[in-house]
């Protein structure tokens, strides 16, 4: 993992005040949505336009602040579409950071092992998680680390006139200092995200915890004015499927070999024994060469 961390400043007095910034930003209670209006509008019109779905990302402690960029890859695999989407809390953010419920206020003290979230509007689409930033503090110096994923952004397929959360934990890898910790569950993160949920009466539809499929990889652009996660060398991006299981994929020629061998060593013990291999089991297993 390529971290960077640049060290800005000596002391506590940063790391305070980053704390104190990120117990006040939080993203307006007013924000609309309505998930089934929006599936109509696209269902009469053929197609939904504009901010049509809700991104919420799953994190974890904020007290010290950062933010997390996503961004939208064009149709056509070639390129990102648009600026990042950028969700940040704290003291480099713009506080898109959910309020809690009123008996489960963050503390600006201490980091705690908690489960909150943020929340945008964005076109519906599929997004590579690309870049997260932190602050840091180590007892005596308070300072930055980002961490870009050039070499291999986890990627959501984010659904129209839906609610969809990502989780923080498979967007980003461990080292990542706001990422949600080990100790929550799926059902963790949607029963926090209902009591939370409270104070946005107006946002309106069941959510969806949303399963990594893709991995969005490319060249960062030459130059000392380039940003390595915002620009890409021409024809250098790739978008592949992540395999979650074994039925998900074709297997290697070792794996066929293996089941060719299996396949074989089970008629050979079959014919020694008078029994026949199932037929179901001989079409699975070429089915899988």
């Amino acid at each position: 993992m390529k971290t960077k961390t640049v060290n800005v400043v000596a002391g506590g007095s940063l790391a305070l005040l980053i704390g104190m910034m990120a117990g006040c930003a939080t993203a307006p209670t007013d924000i609309e949505f309505d998930a089934s209006a929006v599936a109509k509008q696209g269902n009469e019109l053929g197609v939904v336009s504009g901010d049509d779905a809700i991104l919420i990302v799953a994190i974890g402690a904020v007290a010290n602040g950062g933010g997390y960029d996503f961004r939208q890859i064009r149709e056509d695999e070639a390129g990102f579409a648009a600026s990042p989407v950028h969700l940040g809390f704290g003291s480099w953010g713009i506080g898109d950071k959910m309020q809690r419920p009123e008996d489960e206020k963050s503390s600006m003290w201490v980091l705690l092992d908690e489960i909150n979230f943020l929340i945008k509007k964005v076109p519906a689409g599929r997004y590579a998680a690309t870049y997260t930033s932190w602050a840091t503090f180590n007892g005596y110096a308070s300072g930055s680390a980002w961490l870009c994923r050039d070499e291999g952004a986890t990627t959501f397929d984010i659904q129209p006139g839906q609610i969809n959360l990502v989780s923080s934990r498979d967007a980003f890898p461990p080292g990542v200092i706001s990422r949600i910790s080990g100790g929550h569950s799926d059902e963790d993160i949607l029963a926090q995200f209902d009591r939370t949920r409270k104070n946005y009466p107006a946002l309106k539809g069941e959510p969806v915890l949303v399963a990594p499929q893709w991995e969005t990889r490319w060249t960062p652009k030459e130059g000392f004015f380039e940003d390595t996660c915002n620009s890409l060398t021409d024809g250098s991006m790739t978008v592949m499927p992540i395999y979650v299981s074994a039925e998900d994929r074709v297997p290697d020629e070792a794996e066929q070999a293996a089941i060719a061998a299996a396949l074989a060593n089970m008629k050979k013990q079959s014919a020694a024994e008078g029994d026949a291999v199932p037929q179901s089991v001989i079409t699975r297993a070429e089915d899988d060469k």
